[in-house]
Order: structure tokens, then C-alpha cells, then sequence
């Protein structure tokens, strides 16, 4: 990695992958909670196809990522530029996520998982990367939108 906003955006773009392949444990989901994955899992098509330009459209303008084991978060022009760098270096070897809870409250949405992935660098060097995660979306109209994930790593 070049520098630390790109490393928060490489994991950024790596724990959104990984609910595309997730399967939802044994747990029946209200509907609004089952329209929040829906539009998740609409959203992390486009990042497997890798489709930046729609991906960074899910995003709302004030977007903010935090992996704990960096000092500061990192926003949404940091973390973009970050997306462009892993999609240039890196493929997915693996990728699990699996939803534990799926709060909706009005116009708010925070999805708890557990990720567990492996990325392959130009070279073959594989990197696994697993913990806890949650993202935070906001609805306008029709359509949720990430404005907030906080990730750690073991």
C-alpha cells in the first residue's frame, strides 16, 4: 500500500465484498430490514463486477470508514481513491460475510457481520483479513445509502 488512506479504502472495498457470498444465518428478517440487505447485496454486485462509478454512487457524500487499527477514519474522496488502487492490484481468492443483526430505525440502518477474506496481490501473495463489521446506511426516498463503516481486524 502506498499510503494509509489507501489501506483504509482497500479494506473499506474488502468488507463490502464479502456480504455479496454471504448466506443470512438461520433468522427470519422483518421486511425492513430485509429491504436494507437487498439494496446491500444489490450494491456489492457492482463491486464484485467492479463497477466503481456505481459503487461510489451508493455512497452518500459524507461517507466515513474506519478500520480501528488505523489512527483517523477516512472519508469519501480518500477512500475512492483507495477502490481505484485495490481494483488495479488485487483480486478476492475468498470472501465470507455473514449478517448477525440488521437494525432499521426510520431512516437508519446499521448492519452488524462478521467477514472473513483472503485477497491475492499481483504476485500470488494471499492476505487474510477477518472480524467484526459494521456499516451504517441512511435512506433518501427510495434508495439506502452507506454513509458509515467501522471495521476491525484479527
Amino acid at each position: 500500500m502506498k499510503s494509509t488512506s489507501v489501506g483504509h479504502a482497500v479494506l473499506t472495498f474488502m468488507c463490502f465484498v464479502l456480504l455479496a457470498a454471504a448466506p443470512v444465518f438461520a433468522k427470519e428478517w422483518a421486511a425492513s430490514q430485509k429491504e436494507v440487505l437487498n439494496s446491500f447485496n444489490t450494491y456489492l454486485a457492482d463491486v464484485q463486477q467492479g463497477n466503481l462509478k456505481s459503487m461510489l454512487a451508493y455512497w452518500h457524500p459524507k461517507y466515513v470508514s474506519w478500520n480501528y487499527a488505523q489512527e483517523l477514519p477516512a472519508d469519501y474522496d480518500s477512500s475512492s481513491k483507495g477502490l481505484e488502487e485495490f481494483f488495479a492490484n488485487y483480486k478476492f481468492a475468498k470472501f465470507e460475510c455473514h449478517p448477525l443483526e440488521i437494525q432499521v430505525e426510520g431512516d437508519l440502518a446499521i448492519l452488524h457481520v462478521r467477514f472473513s477474506i483472503v485477497v491475492k496481490d499481483s504476485i500470488g501473495k494471499e492476505t487474510l483479513s477477518s472480524g467484526p463489521e459494521t456499516i451504517i446506511l441512511v435512506k433518501k426516498g427510495n434508495r439506502w445509502s452507506m454513509i458509515g463503516l467501522v471495521w476491525t481486524e484479527k
